[in-house]
């Protein structure tokens, strides 16, 4: 897809440090904006989220409940209702 806004990754156990390096890459794709990183054995997420001046955080930020909130899509999901069909919702 050409100019992606908003990427997503899945964390599984076997791959989570190639998936972490995969993800700082994808920094230096100009078009994105957000950069959501999901883990798949608990009910969390990490956020990376493009700064005003074009630059992103040093760490991602973390959640483990609520609502998620994509600014790139003008989209909202709750945490719950996202991991709710694979069983990991609280």
């Amino acid at each position: 897809m050409p100019d992606p806004v908003l990427l997503i990754e899945i964390l599984s156990p076997s791959n989570q440090a190639d998936t972490r390096s995969n993800v700082w890459a994808y920094t230096s794709i100009v078009s994105v904006q957000e950069i959501l990183i999901l883990d798949s054995i608990r009910m969390a997420a990490e956020m990376l989220t493009r700064t005003l001046e074009g630059g992103w955080p040093e760490e991602p930020a973390m959640q483990f409940e609520g609502d998620l909130l994509f600014g790139s899509i003008g989209f909202s999901l709750s945490l719950a209702e996202l991991y709710g069909p694979v069983g990991l919702a609280a």
